[in-house]
């Protein structure tokens, strides 16, 4: 038994995580129910799904680093979700992936790596409907590939891109497979708890079956290399994970069976066949499992664990990708939610200047002699095995060109002959197996910087006392090449170095009973050892201690020749290297054996320097160090605290803010790095129009902006309670810049102070000074306090309640009854339509779309909702008869709705039906191309694939798609690359006739006045613009929008003369900014929501001025009148629906019920269903048509004029149409003059006016009479209507109320 004790070269290998920096970060990776790893790697890239969908595909370098965007060339491979994916074994470029689509397919990855996106395949094979579970190459055959889907286990030949073999034993679906090291067997997992050992070339090809894991969840299996053993992994009848152990031989019986945890991801085995490493990485697990395998009981040891982020995927790097010289034996790239981490498993050695072949077995390389045909017709050959010993040059990348090129390659092998031992090369092969070039020994007398590489003191010393050894090694004539090691020494004499004469020297080609007669000869002596070192030497000596050194030397020498005698016998092709290591054990400095320097440790004495500095010093440490290139670093602890490496000088002021000194001046005072310029300096901008200051911004977002505040008093902002001074300090637009003295600065502070007083009472007197000066300056001198400016007063100070009067106090009250001023639509009610007008059960609504789209449009007809699934997806659903006037569909059946719905390769990113055509629909996706459906007539009967057209609108993301108001087939597009383009959709292909420019950032949102003659824009840089198309492609105007940078929207309102704007400010609070078309330097009403994540989508009735604000989650309608009068927005009655929706779509307003005073229609989208919603105002004479809420709206259903003529600068006058139903008589002709209670009250007359109160008039008014003074004179200048609502009620219609 003594192999228990027997310890594991691999035993204390350790998992070395990167830093951050050398991760991949900011990658977008989804969560998938498939039973591939998802991600996979060769020696030059790793390959990995991207984004939720799973579609598409990330390639990157292997050792690439950093942050990704969102924009970087991808793989788009598939339709649906990529299930399985693996790198060749024999070119590191050519991919295989296999996907729920049924498809199987091939790529070429360029060997400097996807400089753009890839969509198009070498090949493509089709799986006859069936989702694809597993994809693999062969690991022996170069051209043979393996695919399960479903219940089928098929082998496909490249060369001839064909089926050459099927099997259907199967009864359930194929979850994992694993083929045998030569190449000739293959094991199968299956969902009927068995596992099945085939030979594909045999008559009857499963060979053995078993039972395995009784649970039907995921399985996992793995060859455990060359042994006839296999690995399998799953779960238990009672849902614990499980590792088994079996012999193929006797495959009903477990080796070993090992039962984990109750954990519901799967284990995903990665075995090193080579180091016999087990790596076992769960999905949705934070920590990866390492143990090692063995022949005998346990079977499975436990090394050390990492713990880290939470696991997606997994995979093991090729041995030829290692760093070999830094004991790297393993690497593991885990895929988690947002990167990619690769784990460095490190053997703990001494020292890594020196390749450890102990760790690193001979491997299998990248070239193989056997075809795929070849190996169809029974033949086999392994493959050859390389060397990772970095002089070998086995690390290199191996790129063999496309699939054309691989196939060539393939077909041209020479078929192996079984008297053949010679190994068949091919030229695709002959390069990679060509002998190495070693480089040729150095000339005889090179330079003398070249010939010093070190110098023994103590051999040195020696050297110089011993004047017979001098005449010695002059008189001898040692060989000239001296197996190219040369040393000169300070001394200037010159002797070639070698490790004996040729007669002495060792002979690698001797047996090796001789070698170790003549070893156990010199280390047993027994003759004198003068005799021993006059043999050895060639000269006699008196002296014994010399004596003793030398023999010592000399037994080193022999051990270390010993170890690599050791290792050529055991491998023959390494003997060059051998050689070399034995020419370098032994040198001769004046004739004495000195030995070759070992590798440094950490503190050595051989610094550079002369040599008494060397004698004299003390020992310095040396740092252990790795190669420049290497992205790893042993971790050491922390670091401790210290300063930057920069060229400031490091101070604790600059890591701790203090109050600036009062008193000083700014010269004086030192400024913190954090902070900003002062608030005097000005600031620069690049941008035509910068923000507004700090008192205009504040101004902007107080609800009571519309009142003009004097600028020399500061400003009380009561639309928010209790905002704090931090948020204001924090801000860039806060007037209030932090300083932070040096610690000298603040010193000076008190050097006149009396010396006698103690630290603790200048400290009193600096803080009593700092509070008086902040009460009478007006910033606030440190960032500490989080209260108001004015808070840091008494609340009931007279400054304060003077600052409070000259501030209108703003109260729930309305402001059109202060005013008089009361809006038609103030009573306005949604109701949503009845269930047999709605579509219900709606199945797989997608919400995985961007912010910049609204997620659900519609016409009169039909609308259009996003589906999951692989892809982009847009359902087209067609509206049941009732739901609007213009829909036909039959009421949808009540049981679960799978809609037709039009396929996309790419995600989709918005898409908008034509306003003058109902079966045209524009997709924009991300890919850049804009595709055009036409739906036909009934509707989408089945789903399809193919547009009507299709053009490539951007080179990259399309954020926006609109058509043009008034013109037809004038679209217009918004793009990643910060352009919008106005397209002529009238010629084939579409052209781009104008191109509109002047945005530095992501465009949110635009919006087209309803004369179509302006486009507005807001964008993530804080802009909003004005564009006048047809005249400059730059903006006209442009202003300061949203402070948030997380989404916004543009609406056009009151004839196109104002601009309403939704966003974000500061601290996320949804708001809705008002600005003037002609003047967007600041808006003149800016109104807060409330705290939420999703963006306001807006929608305008210019009719009513009736502005409808929702958000994407949201369950209430936001309603509000737009007026050119303060207050500009008059909240009226917000509709609160029953659910959430996830968007909404309001229709034309010739679709709207005028007989029911029916104002507004939409269409909401919740989780599952489609209802009509319908705004209608209440009014008793509802049989009469209501003129004052219908005036003559502008035609947006029909063109006004042809896109051709609009794009030609012609100029067509607004059309209107009158919503008056024939035979209706408007409400004007029958209002009668109002006889209310105000026409009844007689005027008083002014001699019963009260008289004045002359003492009372002298007097100071208080701030708060002197405000209602002031409210009540302007009312009193305003004509109010005092009649009543009731005044003129008729009663409710019987028909009212069986409703």
């Amino acid at each position: 038994m003594a192999w228990r004790f027997k310890a594991s070269k691999y035993k204390n290998a350790a998992p070395i995580v990167p830093k951050p920096e050398a991760c991949i970060r900011d990658i977008c990776v989804g969560s998938y129910q498939t039973y591939g790893n998802n991600i996979c790697a060769s020696a030059a890239f790793m390959a990995f799904n991207w984004e939720h969908v799973g579609s598409s595909m990330a390639v990157l370098p292997l050792d690439d680093c950093g942050r990704k965007s969102k924009t970087m060339p991808l793989l788009h491979a598939h339709s649906d979700t990529i299930t399985d994916m693996e790198f060749s074994p024999f070119h590191d470029g050519l991919l295989l992936t296999g996907s729920q689509d049924s498809l199987v397919k091939v790529w070429h990855i360029p060997p400097e790596g996807l400089k753009e996106s890839l969509s198009t395949p070498e090949c493509t094979l089709s799986q006859k409907q069936r989702r694809v579970e597993n994809v693999g190459f062969h690991p022996v055959a170069d051209g043979l590939i393996h695919v399960a889907s479903g219940h089928e286990l098929a082998l496909w030949d490249l060369t001839k891109q064909k089926e050459a073999f099927v099997n259907k034993d199967h009864s359930e679906v194929i979850q994992s497979t694993s083929w045998k090291k030569d190449g000739r067997l293959l094991v199968t997992s299956c969902k009927d708890k068995k596992v099945r050992v085939i030979d594909p070339r045999a008559a009857s090809p499963v060979l053995n079956v078993a039972n395995s894991h009784q649970n039907i969840k995921d399985s996992r299996v793995v060859w455990l290399g060359d042994q006839d053993r296999i690995l399998t992994t799953g779960f238990d009848a009672a849902r614990l994970r499980q590792i088994m152990i079996r012999d193929v031989r006797n495959l009903s019986q477990t080796q070993k069976t090992l039962e984990l945890d109750c954990s519901t991801g799967i284990l995903m085995p990665l075995f090193d066949a080579d180091t016999n490493m087990l790596f076992l990485a769960g999905k949705g697990d934070t920590t990866i499992l390492y143990m090692e395998l063995t022949d005998r009981e346990p079977y499975l040891i436990e090394g050390l664990r990492h713990s880290g982020e939470q696991t997606k995927g997994a995979c093991l790097v090729p041995k030829r990708a290692l760093r070999v010289m830094e004991g790297e034996v393993n690497r593991v790239l885990q895929l988690a939610g947002s990167s990619v981490v690769p784990i460095m498993y490190q053997v703990p050695r001494k020292s890594y200047r020196d390749y450890h072949a102990d760790l690193y077995p001979d491997t299998s390389g990248c070239v193989t002699h056997l075809s795929a045909p070849m190996w169809l017709d029974n033949q086999d050959c392994p493959v050859p095995v390389i060397s990772l010993h970095p002089d070998a040059n086995n690390s290199t990348q191996v790129h063999r060109g496309n699939l054309d090129d691989v196939v060539q390659a393939i077909l041209s092998m020479p078929t192996i002959k079984k008297t053949d031992n010679k190994k068949p090369t091919t030229p695709a092969t002959e390069e990679c197996m060509k002998p190495i070039v070693r480089p040729t020994p150095p000339p005889a007398e090179p330079q003398d910087e070249d010939r010093i590489d070190f110098v023994n003191v103590k051999d040195l010393i020696k050297g110089m006392e011993k004047q017979k050894n001098k005449e010695f090694a002059k008189s001898t004539d040692f060989p000239k090449e001296a197996n190219g090691f040369h040393k000169k020494i300070d001394n200037g004499h010159e002797n070639g170095l070698d490790r004996k004469s040729d007669d002495e020297k060792t002979d690698i080609s001797e047996k090796p009973e001789k070698i170790i007669e003549r070893i156990e000869k010199i280390q047993t002596p027994t003759e004198k050892p003068e005799k021993i070192f006059e043999q050895t030497v060639g000269e006699k000596t008196e002296n014994v201690d010399d004596l003793i050194d030398t023999v010592v030397e000399k037994v080193e020498n022999v051990e270390i020749s010993i170890e690599k005698l050791e290792k050529t016998v055991e491998k023959s092709e390494s003997i060059d290297s051998t050689e070399s290591s034995l020419s370098r054990s032994n040198s001769y400095v004046n004739g004495v054996p000195v030995q070759v320097p070992k590798p440094l440790p950490r503190s050595s004495i051989s610094e550079a320097g002369s040599m008494e500095e060397q004698l004299t010093e003390a020992p310095k440490p040396k740092p252990r160090t790795t190669t420049a290139g290497s992205g790893y670093k042993p971790r050491l602890g922390p670091k401790p605290f210290s300063a930057s490496q920069g060229n400031e000088e490091f101070s604790f002021d600059k890591v701790f803010s203090v109050p600036v000194v009062p008193g000083m001046t700014k010269s004086d005072s030192a400024t913190s790095p954090l902070s900003g310029p002062t608030a005097g300096t000005p600031i620069s901008s690049s941008t035509p129009v910068t923000k507004q200051s700090s008192e205009e911004k504040d101004k902007s977002l107080s609800p009571t902006s519309d009142v003009e505040i004097p600028h020399h008093k500061e400003e009380y902002t009561n639309g928010k309670s209790d905002t704090s001074l931090e948020e204001e300090v924090n801000s860039s637009d806060s007037g209030y810049i932090p300083k932070t003295p040096s610690t000298a600065d603040r010193r000076k502070l008190f050097e006149n102070t009396d010396g006698n007083q103690s630290f603790a009472d200048r400290r009193r007197a600096y803080e009593m000074r700092s509070v008086s000066v902040a009460v009478e300056s007006d910033t606030p001198p440190s960032p500490a306090p989080l209260r108001r400016r004015d808070s840091l007063k008494s609340r009931k100070s007279p400054d304060r309640e003077d600052k409070r009067a000259s501030v209108p106090n703003v109260t729930t009250k309305r402001t059109s009854t202060v005013f008089g001023k009361v809006s038609k639509f103030r009573h306005l009610k949604g109701t949503p339509g009845h269930k047999s007008v709605q579509v219900e059960n709606i199945k797989n609504i997608s919400r995985q779309i961007s912010g910049e789209c609204n997620g659900f449009y519609a016409n009169g007809v039909r609308c259009a909702v996003p589906v999951s699934g692989g892809g982009g997806r847009v359902a087209v659903i067609e509206l049941p008869l009732g739901a609007t006037p213009g829909a036909r569909a039959p009421p949808s059946h009540p049981a679960a709705l799978h809609a037709p719905a039009l396929l996309h390769p790419a995600p989709l990113q918005d898409w908008a039906f034509d306003p003058f055509r109902a079966e045209r629909l524009l997709v924009a996706c991300d890919d850049g191309q804009v595709r055009e459906w036409i739906i036909p007539d009934g509707g989408l009967q089945e789903s399809t694939n193919e547009p009507a057209r299709t053009f490539s609108a951007h080179p990259d993301k399309i954020y926006i798609v609109r058509f043009h108001p008034t013109a037809s087939d004038v679209l217009t597009t918004a793009a990643h690359d910060l352009t919008v383009k106005i397209w002529d959709l009238s010629v084939d292909p579409p052209t781009a006739a104008i191109t509109l420019t002047g945005h530095t950032e992501q465009i949110f949102a635009l919006d087209w006045s309803p004369c179509g003659e302006y486009l507005a824009t807001v964008c993530k840089d804080g802009l909003v613009r004005i564009y006048q198309p047809r005249a400059s492609a730059a903006p006209l105007r442009s202003g300061p929008g949203p402070a948030g940078s997380r989404g916004a929207r543009v609406v056009w309102a009151l004839h196109a003369t104002h601009l309403v704007v939704t966003g974000f400010d500061k601290v996320s609070e949804r708001q809705i900014l008002l600005y003037k078309a002609s003047d967007l330097s600041a808006p003149v009403c800016t109104v807060g929501l409330d705290v939420s994540p999703a963006i306001l989508q807006t929608h305008l009735d210019h009719d009513s001025g009736t502005l409808f604000l929702t958000g994407r989650g949201d369950s209430t309608i936001y309603c509000y009148e737009v007026t050119c009068e303060p207050p500009f927005l008059c909240a009226l009655s917000h509709h609160r629906c029953a659910s959430l929706h996830q968007g909404i779509a309001f229709l034309h307003k010739n679709l709207v019920a005028v007989e029911k005073v029916e104002f507004a229609r939409a269409l909401r989208l919740t989780n599952g269903n489609i209802e009509p919603l319908s705004f209608t105002v209440p009014r008793i004479k509802s049989e009469l048509f209501q003129d004052d809420l219908f005036p003559p709206t502008l035609v947006t259903w029909e063109a006004w004029q042809s896109g051709a003529d609009w794009l030609a600068g012609k100029h067509v006058a607004p059309r209107t149409f009158s919503l008056q139903p024939p035979g209706m008589e408007p409400l004007s002709a029958h209002t009668a003059s109002p006889v209310g209670r105000d026409s009844r009250e007689r005027p008083v007359p002014a001699a019963a006016k009260p008289k004045p109160d002359l003492v009372r008039a002298h007097m100071p008014l208080d701030p708060k009479e002197k405000q209602d003074s002031i409210m009540k004179s302007m009312s009193a200048k305003v004509t109010m209507n005092l009649k009543l609502e009731q005044d003129s009620m008729e009663g409710v219609d019987e028909a009212e109320w069986d409703q």
